[in-house]
């Protein structure tokens, strides 16, 4: 993996309602065909437990252990590869929804407001297609809005630059104290283990938070 990688240049903003991403963004979830996709989601979501999301889970190692070790959350798995949800979703249990869709739709369109508790984005891909980059002021915004006022976000990455990249975005969060570990290992993160790679981390809450 690339360790001199630099963000690509942004478009141009667009408007809340008109989030882009892979699978169509934004609009995807207003087309009736999708109606039952997003009501099996808002049902979901709709419980008082608190609700954890991980963004890009990859084979799902990490949230779905997370799922069983704390049956009293909610996990809800965004992800974009069809044969990385359907290989895992049968493995889910009840307390933990994988779904295929463009966490920047998700984020920005389809979660309420203060609704999460915990964000973990582990080893995003980096990218030099400005179409395909998560980390943007607007997915930083989406995110703010969705967590909780005592939520956290976590980022992991191995990519100094991404780390550098999504640091100066999330200026103006507060530091906050890591979760406890999931309690198993993504794929990346047994590599940087076996390979002695610099792994950098980042625990954020909302600018609205004061610890």
């Amino acid at each position: 993996m690339s360790t001199d990688w630099r963000p690509p240049p942004p478009l141009p903003p667009s408007s809340p309602e008109r989030v882009r991403g892979v699978l169509g963004g934004s609009l995807l979830y207003d087309q009736p065909a999708l109606a039952a996709e997003r009501a099996r989601l808002e049902a979901f979501i709709a419980g008082p437990e608190p609700l954890g999301v991980e963004v890009g889970f990859d084979h799902g190692m990490r949230i779905l252990e997370r799922a069983r070790r704390q049956p009293d959350w909610r996990w809800l798995g965004v992800e974009i590869r069809r044969a990385r949800v359907d290989a895992a979703a049968p493995h889910a249990p009840e307390n933990c929804l994988l779904w295929r869709a463009d966490a920047r739709a998700v984020f920005a369109a389809l979660l309420p407001p203060g609704r999460v508790s915990l964000v973990e984005v582990y080893f995003p891909t980096p990218t030099e297609n400005p179409r395909h980059l998560l980390w943007t002021p607007g997915f930083v915004d989406a995110v703010g809005r969705a967590l909780a006022p005592e939520g956290r976000l976590v980022v992991v990455t191995d990519v100094e630059g991404l780390h550098e990249h999504v640091g100066a975005l999330l200026q103006g969060w507060t530091e906050a104290e890591e979760p406890p570990a999931a309690g198993a290992l993504s794929r990346r993160e047994r590599v940087c283990r076996r390979d002695g790679l610099p792994v950098y981390r980042r625990c954020v809450s909302p600018p609205s938070v004061t610890r």
